[in-house]
């Protein structure tokens, strides 16, 4: 439930003392506070990536679960440390940001969101704010992004994943978004494992994007995937080996060898390539496993047809 009981929140010294505080400066939410030099408002973000839960090529998405940060400062709510018992900080709730203003972020490439339900031992979130009118506002998000990707090398591709953050309504020079401490230590990435990739490296990287209603800033963080073969190698490779090599032996043995053996051959390739199919995307090109079958199929046909000619010589002979 979005909404909180007022009445309660008032009756509490702090939040009723910094509701007051809102009133005697005449606080409006809804302005975008000055940046510094009269510029527009730096937003610094950083990101805890705490799982990468999967990445699939089929539906052409990744999912991960981040702690999200910004930071910014409003020379609006500055305040003496007086006024709230000689607090270095104000800890406040999350509902406060409706008081405040805070940036319209979002992100691009996502499918979907999702925070975790209130009170709940997953929902996580943090506002903070600070003498020099510093606000610190974090929260955990689980996230599923759309990743267009290239399966040319299937299955020793590599992909590459972003994340985009960027403000909705305010342009370039209304908010600035920027990483946290410099790049490098703006991204934290934990431990993950995946069954069918590698986190080969994370960084990130931050460009101005143009559309028809002005210039905004966006940060991208962007993940590069590279793709654990060992499935495929022993779930299709291996298998379509042994296809051929069995169709060669056929051929050895050409006088024990019927036409059920080889169309039972010819059979079993066939199957692989259709279950290999089934549980790839459909693209309009060819990716380096449909060459890998296709020949393996090529070879056992020719081999078919190689001793469909044996058998008519010899029983011309």
């Amino acid at each position: 439930n979005k909404r909180f009981d007022q009445e309660s929140i008032y009756t509490q010294g702090e939040t009723r003392d910094f509701l007051r505080f809102l009133r005697s400066i005449k606080y409006d939410h809804r302005q975008v506070p000055d940046g510094k030099n009269g510029g527009p408002v730096t937003v610094n973000v950083s990101v805890v990536v705490s799982n990468v839960r999967s990445v699939s090529e089929i539906t052409m998405d990744y999912a991960l679960e981040i702690f999200y940060r910004e930071a910014w400062r409003d020379p609006r709510l500055k305040y003496s440390k007086k006024k709230f018992k000689n607090k270095t900080s104000l800890s406040l709730h999350e509902s406060y940001s409706n008081f405040l203003w805070h940036p319209d972020t979002f992100v691009p490439n996502a499918i979907s969101s999702k925070n975790p339900r209130k009170q709940s031992v997953t929902h996580r979130s943090l506002l903070r704010l600070n003498p020099d009118g510093r606000i610190l506002f974090s929260r955990r998000i689980s996230l599923i992004l759309s990743c267009g990707m290239d399966l040319t090398l299937f299955p020793f591709d590599t992909q590459v994943c972003k994340l985009g953050i960027e403000s909705y309504g305010h342009t370039a020079d209304q908010v600035s978004y920027a990483w946290s401490d410099g790049d490098i230590t703006a991204l934290q990435l934990n431990k993950v494992s995946l069954p069918d990739f590698r986190i080969e490296k994370a960084f990130v990287t931050k460009r101005t994007e143009e559309y028809a209603t002005g210039e905004y800033s966006r940060l991208y963080v962007c993940f590069v995937f590279s793709r654990a073969a060992g499935f495929c190698f022993l779930q299709l490779i291996v298998p379509s080996t042994a296809v051929v090599i069995t169709s060669w032996v056929c051929l050895w043995m050409e006088n024990e060898t019927s036409f059920q053996d080889m169309i039972s051959i010819i059979l079993t390739i066939t199957f692989l390539l259709f279950s290999y199919n089934e549980v790839m995307p459909r693209v309009s090109y060819l990716k380096a496993m449909d060459v890998w079958l296709g020949v393996c199929f090529i070879i056992v046909f020719f081999s078919l047809i190689k001793l469909a000619l044996l058998k008519y010589m010899q029983q011309k002979l």
